[in-house]
C-alpha cells in the first residue's frame, strides 16, 4: 500500500511494508546497512508515483544522481516480519541537488525506528555535475512542477 501525500517540504510518499528476513542479520534485527537500501526503494517509489521513474527518466538518459551525503539516526529495531511505514519526502529540489529525508516507524504503534537524509548530486556519465535545467530542461519543468505544487 502506498500513498501520496502533500507536505510543506516537499512530495512525500507513505508506504506500508514488512521486514524480509533477508534484511536481518544474526540477532534478528534488521542490519544497519540495509535501512540505506530501504531509502532506495523509498526515492524510486517516491520519483515513480509522480511519474518520473528513476531508470527512465535519469538512468536511460546518462543522468546519474550520485549520493554525496547520507545520514541515518537508528531509534528502534524493525524484526523479521514486522510492517513499518516508510515516509520518504524530496524536502529539498534545486538545479545541482535533491535532497530526501526518510522516515520510518512501526505500522503497528508509529514508534520512530529510523529517520535520515540522502543528498544526490546530478552528474554527467564521466562524473562532471551539471545543472539539470540547463542540459534537461523537460525533466527539470516536470521535476519542479510537481515539487510546486505538492508544497
Amino acid at each position: 500500500m502506498g500513498g501520496m501525500e502533500s507536505a510543506t517540504g516537499g512530495i512525500t510518499n507513505r508506504q506500508e511494508l514488512e521486514v524480509r528476513w533477508g534484511d536481518c542479520d544474526a540477532a534478528g534485527i534488521v542490519y544497519y546497512a540495509k535501512y540505506f537500501d530501504l531509502f532506495t526503494d523509498g526515492r524510486v517509489a517516491l520519483l515513480k508515483k509522480i511519474n518520473i521513474p528513476y531508470q527512465k527518466f535519469f538512468h536511460s538518459q546518462g543522468i546519474v544522481v550520485v549520493v554525496v551525503e547520507a545520514t541515518c539516526r537508528y531509534r528502534k529495531s524493525l524484526q523479521p516480519e514486522e510492517r513499518y511505514f516508510l515516509k520518504t519526502t524530496l524536502s529539498r529540489l534545486s538545479r545541482s541537488r535533491m535532497i530526501f529525508d526518510y522516515v520510518i516507524t512501526s505500522a503497528e504503534n508509529e514508534q520512530l525506528a529510523a529517520e535520515g537524509r540522502t543528498v544526490h548530486a546530478f552528474v554527467d556519465d564521466t562524473g562532471k555535475p551539471f545543472d539539470i535545467k540547463k542540459k534537461y530542461p523537460q525533466l527539470w519543468s516536470q521535476l519542479q512542477e510537481n515539487y510546486n505544487q505538492n508544497i
